[in-house]
């Protein structure tokens, strides 16, 4: 039985799991992509999963509006970043009964925006000043009294730590901003903002959730592992999936669920990035939309279910969504990354990463005698690849994840696939 069209407004990365989903939950899946836009993970589309495809310019809205009329759509939502805002303003004209709140959409995808949003609501944030004037950061630097102190520059719209600057001692601070304002980030679009924060110091969280009827459910709870970097933000080492009771992650759960209703998310998948420190949580970004990276998969394999399946499950009539989950399996996400460029060479080594009895997926994207730039961020570290680990025993996760780290050494010479040896890991 056919139970109406679902629209997926950019179906990239993690979105290209939707279609598939709907069609097998009995409804017709719609694709609107936004022309124009250079997606970094653009590959990932499958046209052949949907029903219709409309590809919008970015003019008008109501042409758009009138062709998805027709199809008579039962929800609409963002696959990916760049298709947040344009789901948004879709789903309050289309399916008003499950859209976020309108009046605080530029706070779903504007990170300036974002954090003053948080902020009023009463919730401990980062320091921070949105601003496209180098002069203006200088003097909020000094007011802040944080001269001397490490800084963190980022483009107010981007993903996957895109165009994110880590500025020692605020030193270099008039160069990075300068040299950020009026370039493109990985979409193709015009930084013209930036936001400008304290560098704070914690253990990184991400929390991913389904929101529907303004009732947030907790999906999984992951703790990331980085690296720091010579240049750039600290890079993704793995994550790993906690259990829902693990301590600390009542804290977690609850600020996650205050920056929520802060942003007025009532419907839909988001993704979470908070900073625990020594004062508690402290918001990194709310992204209203699935983790990127195929994430809901490795939920799936650690928990059973994910923010995929509870969507379709609600969309067909599901009314009891649990709020939290069991975890089945131990599993741990590992990511490649190339401390300097070069010409790989070696990766037959990595083969031996299958063997390992917690080894659930291995997937290398280059090729020996491919040159490959220094990993500058998560869409370089998703272009080499990942390992991903799940096993009941949790040791035994530990002791793969030892063993992944040495054979990973070992491979890509001389430009040097790396996992480092000294930090992250289960132990």
């Amino acid at each position: 039985m056919r139970r109406g069209t679902v629209v997926i407004v950019e179906p990239y990365s993690s979105g290209n799991m939707l279609a598939p989903a709907f069609r097998q939950g009995g409804f017709s899946p719609c694709a609107v992509t936004l022309s124009g836009l250079s997606a970094p993970n653009s590959a990932t589309l499958r046209l052949s999963d949907f029903d219709e495809h409309i590809a919008y310019d970015g003019g008008e809205l109501g042409p758009l509006v009138g062709r998805l009329q027709a199809l008579d759509p039962v929800a609409i939502v963002p696959g990916t970043h760049t298709g947040v805002k344009l789901a948004d303003e879709l789903a309050a004209v289309l399916t008003p009964k499950l859209a976020n709140a309108p009046d605080l959409g530029s706070a779903r995808h504007h990170k300036g925006d974002m954090i003053a949003a948080v902020a009023a609501a009463g919730l401990p944030t980062i320091r921070s000043l949105c601003t496209s004037d180098v002069g203006d950061a200088l003097t909020w630097i000094t007011r802040e009294r944080l001269s001397g102190r490490d800084l963190v520059v980022k483009p107010v719209d981007s993903a996957g730590t895109d165009s994110v600057r880590f500025v020692p001692g605020g030193h270099d601070l008039r160069a990075v901003v300068t040299g950020l304002l009026g370039s493109a980030n990985r979409y193709g679009s015009r930084i013209s903002e930036v936001l400008v924060q304290e560098h704070v110091k914690g253990v990184e969280y991400a929390v991913d959730t389904f929101s529907y009827e303004g009732r947030c459910t907790v999906n999984d709870i992951v703790r990331y592992h980085k690296v720091s970097s010579r240049r750039h933000i600290a890079l993704y080492a793995s994550m790993e999936i906690l259990p829902m009771d693990a301590p600390g992650n009542d804290a977690i759960i609850g600020y996650v669920k205050g920056a929520l209703d802060a942003l007025g998310i009532t419907f839909g998948a988001a993704h979470t990035e908070v900073m625990v420190t020594e004062d508690g949580p402290l918001l990194i970004e709310v992204n209203a939309r699935l983790s990127g990276g195929g994430h809901p998969w490795t939920c799936e394999l650690a928990t059973g279910d994910n923010s995929v399946d509870r969507m379709v499950r609600y969309l067909a009539g599901d009314r009891n969504i649990p709020d939290g989950y069991p975890l089945q399996l131990t599993t741990l996400a590992i990511f490649f990354a190339v401390r300097s460029a070069g010409v790989v060479s070696g990766l037959s080594r990595l083969d031996a990463i299958v063997d390992l009895p917690s080894c659930y997926h291995l997937q290398v994207n280059v090729q020996d005698g491919d040159y490959v730039p220094e990993t500058s961020d998560l869409f370089d570290a998703q272009r080499l690849g990942m390992a991903v680990l799940a096993h009941s025993d949790p040791a035994q996760v530990a002791a793969d994840h030892r063993e992944v780290r040495r054979i990973a050494a070992e491979a890509g010479r001389p430009g040097g696939f790396t996992i480092d040896p000294n930090r992250g890991g289960m132990e």
